[in-house]
């Protein structure tokens, strides 16, 4: 299989065209139905369920209707701008006149396909991204122009030389640790780089015009996300994994139009709090989520397990780069010129960040701060800490938030998982039996 430019991959294994299509149509099939299914099962087991839920649920189609729309986009002339990682400066990508879209794959089925070119141990994110491009499966990788990618871990690293057999790479170097006097003139550096890249990507001029639209833009989708976030804050309005297919629908969704249905959303839960129309029982288990990302469609079965087990418990947070860390910080500007947004920019793309890629001077307790504020702000129980098998970054955290944890007598609860469906049985009854003790706490 030979890329957009005739030439032979260095990494990727020759895959027969006609395995291609058989791979690509049985996945698609069987991603659609999984697609259907989880939204169908989300109706069933949510009382009250919100009805301005209706739009995402639709939008969750990753074959439909945004496919669609980036399809004509590209036959308009715009130009589509992959990205790897929240570290990715979207208001670059919008102040140069394209789209961006997050291209990391949720598929299990794809992941196996990723073990031809990558060992079983590296992460199955990766995997399943690479298996992803390996049968041209998904739509987002596929129309992209260019992929920015960060290189925050090493599987992240390898993962942007696989997919540069295909797809001009812009890569993005962070640095390891946050508060040197040198680490932000280095990130704002990298962030001129790719503005000068998307620059000659688009054919377009970042002007502190088109840079300041992009910024508000941003800053108005925050606004909506933060006014999910704080209606989750005292009362069960909607569940955690509704608020999280809210979230990442950012991801790939016009963002003008994600804002607009976001705030709709919210002004339904305003009016069920004023009602005190829940969808669970007030003394539900509350519950945090941190970890490894979770990605739509396929790894979904943890916020599932969790929200529809006997006992039930509610997610009423998380620590996720593919959920509440996606917007929770905006972009702060003091004063409208190319400087001044482009320095908060990187402020914001870096000193906000909690990712565990960085060490500090402190040893990385902004991560630790911020998930303490969080356990305290939306009245946590116990904590879950997810890790897929291969990403060592998140699983070398678990102690040192643990530590934190047990001083302020929340219960963190350990589970590693894989890309599959295989170990659900098993998830569950861990899940159902760390329930039971947080509602034996509560009873006390």
């Amino acid at each position: 299989m030979k890329n957009n430019n005739n030439i032979e991959p260095k990494i990727m294994p020759e895959t027969n065209p006609k395995e291609i299509n058989e791979l690509k149509n049985t996945f698609r099939v069987a991603s659609e139905n999984i697609i259907a299914q989880t939204i169908e099962r989300m109706k069933k087991t949510t009382p009250n369920r919100p009805k301005e839920m209706e739009y995402f649920d639709e939008i969750a189609n990753l074959f439909g209707k945004r496919t669609k729309e980036l399809d004509q986009a590209k036959a308009e002339g715009k130009k589509i701008v992959g990205y790897t990682c929240l570290f990715a400066p979207l208001e670059l990508i919008l102040a140069a006149g394209a789209i961006p879209v997050r291209i990391n794959s949720g598929w299990y089925d794809t992941s196996k396909l990723g073990d031809r070119v990558v060992p079983v141990e590296v992460c199955p994110i990766i995997r399943s991204t690479i298996g992803a491009k390996m049968i041209e499966f998904s739509p987002f990788i596929e129309q992209s122009d260019a992929i920015i990618a960060v290189l925050t871990c090493d599987g992240m690293t390898k993962l942007s030389e696989i997919l540069g057999d295909y797809k001009q790479i812009l890569a993005m170097s962070t640095p390891r640790v946050k508060d040197s006097p040198q680490s932000l003139k280095f990130w704002t550096a990298e962030i001129k780089q790719i503005k000068d890249n998307l620059e000659k990507l688009t054919g377009n001029k970042i002007t502190s015009k088109t840079l300041k639209a992009a910024i508000l833009k941003t800053q108005r989708a925050t606004r909506a996300f933060r006014r999910l976030q704080n209606l989750r804050k005292d009362n069960s309005v909607i569940f955690g994994r509704d608020a999280m297919l809210v979230n990442q629908a950012y991801m790939w969704d016009d963002i003008d139009r994600w804002t607009e249905k976001t705030d709709a959303l919210c002004d339904e839960l305003e009016r069920r709090v004023q009602s005190k129309k829940w969808v669970c029982p007030s003394d539900t288990p509350r519950v945090m989520l941190t970890g490894t990302p979770i990605f739509w469609p396929d790894n979904w079965k943890l916020p599932s397990l969790i929200e529809e087990g006997t006992p039930q418990g509610v997610l009423v947070a998380d620590e996720l780069c593919s959920s509440e860390r996606l917007l929770y910080d905006p972009v702060g500007i003091d004063e409208w010129t190319m400087d001044d947004m482009f320095n908060a920019i990187g402020e914001r793309y870096l000193m906000a960040s909690t990712c565990p890629c960085f060490t500090s001077k402190d040893g990385n307790e902004d991560r630790i701060n911020w998930v303490l504020n969080k356990v305290k702000e939306n009245h946590v129980q116990g904590v879950i800490y997810c890790v897929v098998r291969g990403c060592m970054l998140y699983a070398m955290e678990h102690t040192k938030l643990k530590r934190a944890l047990d001083k302020v007598k929340i219960p963190v609860y350990y589970l590693d998982t894989d890309y599959t469906r295989e170990d659900a049985g098993q998830l569950k009854t861990r899940i159902e039996a760390f329930l039971e003790m947080l509602n034996a706490q509560i009873d006390l």
